[in-house]
């Protein structure tokens, strides 16, 4: 293959770079299939380097996340599973896709489609131009390809996003009320203690007798004076703890001990566990009724789990696997037995009977529903608590208020 220089306005920008191609109309085509619009191309000099004309990776990611909804991600492979099950050719299916889809998205499906045309794997291409897509949709995808179930598989991950965006909607709805109220109320009770309290004090110090506060009204003043000296601590807390937390997942062993940690919390674990469950045994029970052997499955759940305690679980399943162990001698010997115990006792009868897959899809049915109702119940227990919080709150700065005016009208007399 020959190299050419080549110069293109892509998205506004000008970009350059180097590229091979069999003939320099060959090399056009690309470049216009990448989404680009050709402004100059000529031979490039021997031992050039081919270069991409895409953004620095982490730019393209970034983008991804804020300009690619999930949910249009996941419509969109909803429609794809469609159009490839009625017999459409996924290049035709991809380009009818790119426009219906958002500016972004149908640009990175072009691009898909280019990448296509010139023998690559569909899942190859969105790595290289929709990197920001999480790698369980990949991993369904990719064994869709080599097994021939394309279209299941990628309704299959849009079914699996669509049920992570579902969990994320009920767990911010039950906290997003009580959280409003919460504020709400710190703010009236910030506004008290910043505007109120201060000409109730001067009018009780230029009384003519030195008057004690009573134990209310001194409290809210303690409490105003951690708040205007450490105030600023408490409110970066949060934002620490969350990139902390995020630090540690980043490495595999802090990030164990992290998702360990969190399947132990109150409430909430339960939660996590569940979730955790539908997916795998969804997943597993999906990619095995797709044809899959159990080997390539499990390696694949392995590494699509975002809970890491899970995925070194299945990573232990996958090791024992190799050595000859049955799939549920693999699950009783790993933590998987206590998160996931209905799992274990039907997959031990089904690997004798037959239909594993449809009992590990009962097994994440079960789990969902189980999901459901722990959210449910999440959802009804922090809106008491937060109540309880902020009228203790919001009572502990009236009834200070109202002791120190009742002290001060006391004193004038």
């Amino acid at each position: 293959m020959a190299a050419f220089r080549y110069t293109v306005l892509r998205d506004g920008a000008r970009r350059e770079g180097v590229i091979e191609a069999e003939s320099e109309r060959a090399a056009v085509e690309r470049l216009r299939a990448d989404g680009g619009r050709v402004v100059a191309l000529s031979p490039a000099p021997a031992g050039a380097v081919p270069q991409s004309s895409s953004s620095p990776r982490w730019v393209e990611v970034i983008a991804d996340r804020l300009l690619i909804r999930s949910h249009s991600v996941e419509l969109t492979l909803r429609q794809l599973g469609s159009l490839l099950r009625s017999g459409v050719p996924i290049l035709t299916a991809l380009t009818a896709l790119a426009r219906t889809s958002p500016p972004r998205l149908s640009l990175a499906l072009t691009r898909t489609a280019g990448v296509i045309r010139e023998g690559k794997s569909f899942s190859k291409a969105l790595t290289l131009h929709l990197p920001g897509i999480d790698r369980v949709t990949l991993g369904l995808l990719s064994v869709g390809e080599a097994n021939g179930t394309l279209d299941s598989m990628a309704v299959h991950a849009a079914g699996l996003k669509e049920r992570s965006r579902k969990t994320r909607e009920q767990i911010l709805q039950a906290f997003s009320y009580p959280a409003v109220v919460m504020l709400v109320a710190m703010g009236v009770g910030a506004y008290m203690v910043k505007s109120v309290f201060p000409v109730v004090m001067k009018f009780i110090a230029s009384s003519r007798r030195a008057t004690e506060m009573p134990l209310p009204t001194r409290m809210v003043i303690g409490l105003d004076a951690f708040l205007s000296t450490y105030g600023i601590y408490v409110l970066i807390a949060p934002f620490a703890l969350a990139v902390l937390i995020i630090a540690l997942r980043a490495s595999e062993r802090t990030g164990e001990m992290v998702d360990r940690a969190a399947l132990r919390l109150p409430l909430l674990g339960g939660a996590f566990k569940f979730h955790a469950n539908s997916m795998w045994c969804l997943t597993l029970g999906s990619l095995l009724a797709s044809g899959l052997d159990v080997l390539a499955a499990v390696d694949l759940v392995r590494d699509t789990m975002s809970n890491r305690f899970y995925a070194v679980q299945f990573e232990r399943v996958r090791v024992m696997l190799r050595e000859g162990s049955s799939l549920s001698k693999c699950i009783e010997a790993t933590e998987l037995q206590r998160l996931t115990p209905l799992a274990h006792t039907l997959v031990s009868v089904s690997e004798e009977g037959g239909h594993m897959d449809a009992s590990l899809l009962e097994v994440a049915r079960f789990s969902e529903d189980q999901l459901n109702r722990r959210v449910a119940l999440l959802s009804k227990l922090v809106e008491p608590a937060m109540f309880v919080f902020v009228g203790g709150f919001v009572g502990l700065v009236y009834f200070g208020f109202f002791m120190a005016v009742l002290t001060a009208t006391q004193s004038a007399r």
